[in-house]
């Protein structure tokens, strides 16, 4: 009789657990938008990153930044899980939509895009520390590889629409003018001061004066400054160019050229407007706002290297077009009625997403 009941509770047991964990299958559909069907698992990863993004965006509009209970916030007047779980649903309904047009349209991930994306995914997973947020709550590497690569597919788009031979491409007059309205290029040596003493900054003008007087005069080139200011020997020279080499097709004239852009150009200087006004090769030495450190500058030509022309050509087709990309876009996704599995999304809980612990 005594057996017969642990057989009894044994079974009870077994019987609760396959309830539990059992009747999620591998690989079970979560969310289903235009017909492309989303694992528990791809949906936890948009779960976890709609999270970081309700965080981030309670985090910029906060004054008071420290101690925040996200959970005791608001987001567009609705609790900050629910906002969560509904913006979750939304990256869904986006990465369906723009899966489905690509394919209407027949643009096709290549295996540029591929390894761009994998290795955007791996870098983001190991050095960023995306892999200590994902994969404590249930996401593989495998599986934000593949969010990843599906999220290329908005670019793809965008560039299938506005790029060159698009389907509403942008004259190559426009793309230029924008361009050399908000990009800029410099040779520049950046001081800040931290806790410096007085000396020790006026040490630092006094060094940067003569570089600046090296430059002028033409008795050393910007590199022979730069390598000097940074302590950069020969070896490591060659070994950081074999690098970029190795790296890099097409490069710039000037390797130690920086891009610099006005505001909302995606290379934001706080000198642009200063440096903008000097003229092709001038040097200046331009003094930080409240004498937080210095910036010596070699203004340069970014007309004449077609390098900027080529890399920066997307980025100027974005600011010229997101604007109505994303107007119409938007249509879009309201359209893509995302078909949910109750019985796999509800187990999962904002409230029970697992943060990376720092020492």
């Amino acid at each position: 009789m005594k057996l017969t009941k642990k057989l009894i509770a044994l079974v009870i047991v077994c019987i609760m657990a396959l309830s539990i964990t059992g009747c999620h299958k591998q690989n079970e559909i979560a969310v289903t938008v235009n017909g492309y069907e989303f694992t528990s698992g791809y949906y936890m990863c948009a779960l976890v990153n709609a999270y970081s993004e309700g965080q981030s965006t309670v985090y910029e509009a906060k004054e008071d930044k420290t101690d925040i209970n996200y959970f005791k916030e608001k987001i567009d007047d609705k609790e900050f899980s629910v906002w969560v779980k509904d913006r979750a649903i939304d990256l869904l309904e986006e990465i369906g939509t723009y899966k489905k047009l690509c394919d209407d349209k027949k643009v096709k991930i290549d295996d540029e895009t591929k390894v761009e994306a994998e290795n955007t995914a791996f870098y983001m997973w190991n050095y960023y520390g995306y892999g200590t947020l994902f994969e404590p709550n249930g996401v593989s590497y495998e599986t934000y590889k593949k969010f990843t690569l599906d999220s290329f597919c908005q670019s793809l788009y965008f560039e299938h629409l506005y790029g060159e031979k698009g389907e509403k491409e942008i004259a190559a007059a426009e793309v230029e003018k924008k361009l050399y309205e908000t990009f800029i290029i410099a040779d520049l040596i950046d001081v800040t001061f931290g806790e410096e003493t007085a000396e020790k900054k006026a040490e630092t003008k006094t060094k940067l004066e003569g570089y600046l007087n090296d430059l002028t005069s033409k008795k050393k080139t910007f590199e022979e400054v730069y390598k000097l200011h940074n302590n950069i020997t020969d070896e490591e020279d060659k070994k950081e160019e074999d690098d970029k080499e190795e790296a890099e097709t097409l490069k710039p004239l000037d390797e130690y050229a920086q891009i610099l852009g006005a505001k909302d150009g995606g290379y934001d200087h706080d000198y642009f407007d200063d440096i903008n006004k000097m003229v092709t090769n001038e040097v200046k030495l331009i003094t930080k706002k409240d004498n937080a450190g210095y910036l010596l500058v070699v203004k340069k030509d970014i007309k004449s290297d077609p390098y900027y022309r080529d890399s920066l050509d997307m980025t100027v087709r974005h600011l010229l077009k997101d604007a109505d990309f994303e107007k119409d876009m938007e249509k879009l996704f309201k359209e893509a009625k995302a078909d949910i599995n109750s019985y796999a999304v509800d187990r999962f809980k904002v409230k029970n997403i697992k943060e990376p612990s720092y020492s």
